[in-house]
């Protein structure tokens, strides 16, 4: 929505990922697909996602921004296996009013509810500045025209799109396994769909909720509190993260067990990390589940056993 504050969303918080370097030091080099919708960058915030781009040298993320300048600006300094692209990803192909705000970080194909910034503090910059019109563009026909297929990870922020987002991308979103999406609990832009629209989506596609990262809000005019008028006293958006049905992992391939495993781990969701892991184990007869859990039980060194791999293959 606007700048991070202490209590907006986490999903800015770097986590320090174990398991990717664990896997890595024992032989299994993973390449994360990884699709950034809303990928202007945050001053001085790096999301756990970044780390796969080292850890994993051949993995990928595409970011996608509406404005070219700005493409043109993150690619010239942009990490080697890095791309952005300028695109307004939608439902469909079709021309749709866009609303720019006072921040550009809040513009959207949806009206700003200004209601909300009358009575809640720090919500000036969803005012309306101006209105234009662009085209948008599917999920799945952006994913075929750039080649980005299959993903496994997608982060989105579009201020209220991103379900139809969602419902554009059957065949994108096929293979992903992790997902952190902006949801909205109040509809701070006229006619937006909510968490609750979101989640009924994601579950049909075979995801789960798997946790909030953080809270944010605001608080009713004149007053503040603990200090401040970012505090949540009324509960307004928040990144939610969503992961494959963690009680239905049969249809994932070896690969994705592992792939979803390490996206948990990284985003600090150790214990379905591990209940991943022993599903992989269990079908490959490994036994990086207690080589984990027993990193996360002493916090001694990450074990690299090089022998034990040569043995098994």
């Amino acid at each position: 929505m606007a700048a991070a504050t202490e209590f907006e969303p986490a999903g800015g918080r770097t986590e320090s990922g174990a398991l990717g370097p664990l896997l890595r030091s024992n032989g299994f080099d993973l390449a994360f697909n990884m699709l950034n919708i809303g990928a202007v960058p945050l001053p001085g915030a790096e999301e756990p996602f970044w780390q796969l781009l080292d850890v994993f040298p051949a993995s990928s993320l595409s970011g996608v921004e509406l404005d070219p300048k700005l493409c043109d600006e993150l690619n010239s300094k942009a990490h080697a296996r890095v791309r952005y692209y300028p695109a307004a990803i939608g439902k469909t192909a079709e021309k749709r009013p866009l609303y720019e705000t006072a921040h550009p970080m809040c513009s959207s194909l949806y009206p700003p509810d200004e209601r909300y910034a009358d009575l809640f503090g720090m919500l000036d910059v969803m005012r309306l500045k101006t209105k234009s019109e662009i085209t948008t563009v599917s999920l799945d026909e952006f994913a075929r025209t750039n080649a980005l297929e299959p993903l496994d990870f997608i982060k989105i922020d579009v201020q209220g799109a991103e379900l139809e987002i969602f419902e554009g991308g059957l065949e994108a979103m096929r293979n992903v396994l992790f997902i952190v999406c902006e949801v909205e609990f109040v509809p701070l832009y006229r006619g937006q769909p909510l968490f609750g629209d979101v989640d009924a989506c994601l579950r049909k596609r075979g995801m789960m909720l798997q946790k909030f990262l953080g809270m944010a809000g605001r608080v009713m005019k004149p007053l503040t509190m603990q200090g401040s008028a970012d505090y949540p006293a009324q509960f307004m958006w928040t990144d939610a993260v969503f992961v494959r049905d963690l009680l239905d992992l049969a249809p994932l391939a070896d690969e994705q067990l592992l792939k979803l495993a390490v996206l948990l781990d990284i985003y600090d969701s150790k214990d379905a990390a591990l209940h991943v892991l022993r599903r992989y184990d269990a079908a490959q007869g490994d036994d990086l589940g207690d080589i984990y859990l027993q990193q996360l039980t002493e916090r001694g060194p990450w074990a690299s056993s090089p022998a034990r791999r040569a043995e098994k293959t």
